[in-house]
């Protein structure tokens, strides 16, 4: 897939839309960078830390993590649980799961290992984990009750469970015009398969009688450069294909004050997400 930019010159971009289909695409490397980009932030060093604390003390745990990429989270609760304990990290893409044991041969040994598995139907046995993480993958799953079901059936009963999911219409941008940023933002958020995670994650676990149910939010204020890459793609796309009614200029005026805001030092974005976490 090609964008255009302001300038007209035609670039590669990916869609953080299509993270189920990193295998089947010819730019893995994308959504490695991108993951990189994003674990870059302090923010999320801060959601990493959110999810652990929701965790509960990890000594001696089993803990699984799914959706676990470039594996920078994994190795992290790793360190929480010591040698008595074991992190299993799995994602749905073998090039993402390969690209985790290439970097957990780069440091220290650490108690952890990775596994291709899709979290609609894990391989594990009921109540297998004394704990279970999920950060930004359900958002891509195009079954949440199974999903979801697999996140407790794995989870051993008083186990605890940790998820982080943005809600994607909570998209902030400092733009002059307000009519077309709704636009974008409406188009960005159903893009997702699971645009609204965020705001449906507790009524969905109490459903599911997860007990305990604690609510954090963590807002990201989002660098140009790593804004532009979440939305560069997807609008491209929905632009291209009709779904956002805009002409290629139309899309590349409103992409150019934001650039403007970049050069100057004025620009602003963020976005809005929520740790819950519970006990099975």
């Amino acid at each position: 897939m090609t964008t255009t930019t302001t300038s007209g010159a035609s670039t590669p971009s990916g869609n953080v839309g299509e993270f189920t289909t990193v295998d089947s695409s010819d730019r893995s490397t994308w959504f490695i960078d991108f993951m990189d980009r994003a674990n870059a932030l302090p923010e999320y060093g801060d959601m990493r830390r959110g999810l652990a604390a929701a965790l509960g003390d990890l000594k001696g745990k089993k803990v699984l993590e799914i959706g676990s990429g470039t594996g920078d989270d994994a190795r992290g609760l790793a360190a929480l649980v010591g040698d008595d304990g074991r992190v299993t990290g799995t994602d749905v893409s073998e090039a993402m799961v390969g690209e985790a044991r290439r970097r957990s041969t780069e440091g220290p040994s650490l108690p952890v290992e990775f596994a291709t598995e899709d979290m609609r139907r894990l391989s594990f046995a009921d109540g297998h984990f004394d704990a279970t993480t999920a950060k930004l993958v359900r958002q891509h799953c195009d079954d949440l009750d199974a999903a979801d079901d697999e996140l407790m059936r794995v989870t051993r009963r008083g186990g605890r469970l940790a998820i982080f999911d943005y809600d994607f219409d909570t998209l902030a941008v400092d733009h002059p015009d307000r009519t077309a940023t709704r636009q974008a933002v409406h188009c960005f958020c159903d893009g997702h398969r699971n645009g609204w995670n965020g705001r449906a994650l507790v009524g969905r676990f109490l459903d599911r009688g997860l007990n305990e149910v604690t609510v954090t939010p963590y807002t990201v204020r989002m660098p140009f450069a790593f804004f532009r890459p979440s939305l560069e793609g997807r609008l491209a796309e929905a632009q291209h294909s009709g779904e956002l009614p805009w002409t290629q200029g139309q899309l590349a005026d409103w992409w150019r004050p934001l650039i403007e805001a970049q050069e100057r030092g004025r620009f602003f974005a963020s976005l809005t997400g929520f740790v819950l976490g519970g006990t099975r």
